[in-house]
């Protein structure tokens, strides 16, 4: 929620008494002629407010909209090339996605070697480590035979 001082700050304000006005009572769209070395034409939207405490009418811009004004074959070579940045630009999403499953797929291939390896390196560890229980078994009980026999 806003502030009141905030929200009393955004209203326009009466020129006269300083109070703030809540809400037009019309609103006009004009339309402004360029300036010399401007191009386009500029509408703003004009709100006509009328102070509730001393009755005094005033205006205020409520918004603008500039407006380019280009010869037809202009506007045509430039809608034109928006169609062709649009063709481009589904293209390289294709490509884009293309490239994530591709990516995707050596993810799922290098994690799949890479289980294999250490896989087969437990394994062979595994190996190893049998073979060296059983000679420290075979260890024991020579070692057993050795200490029972009197």
């Amino acid at each position: 929620m806003m502030p009141a001082r905030a929200y009393r700050q955004t209203l326009p304000a009466c020129p006269n008494c300083k109070a703030p006005v809540t809400s037009p009572d019309r609103v006009y769209k004009v339309v402004v002629e360029p300036e010399q070395g401007e191009r386009g034409v500029i509408q703003r939207d004009v709100g006509m407010f009328r102070c509730p405490r001393c009755d005094t009418t005033f205006p205020r811009v409520l918004g603008r909209v500039h407006y380019l004004l280009v010869p037809d074959s202009e506007f045509k070579r430039l809608k034109k090339e928006a169609e062709e940045g649009k063709t481009k630009a589904a293209d390289a999403d294709a490509a884009v996605e293309a490239l994530r499953k591709e990516n995707l797929a050596r993810e799922e291939d290098l994690t799949r070697q890479l289980r294999e390896k250490v896989i087969s390196g437990l394994e062979s560890e595994v190996v190893q480590l049998e073979k060296h229980v059983e000679h420290l078994r075979e260890e024991r009980d020579r070692l057993m035979d050795e200490v029972a026999v009197p």
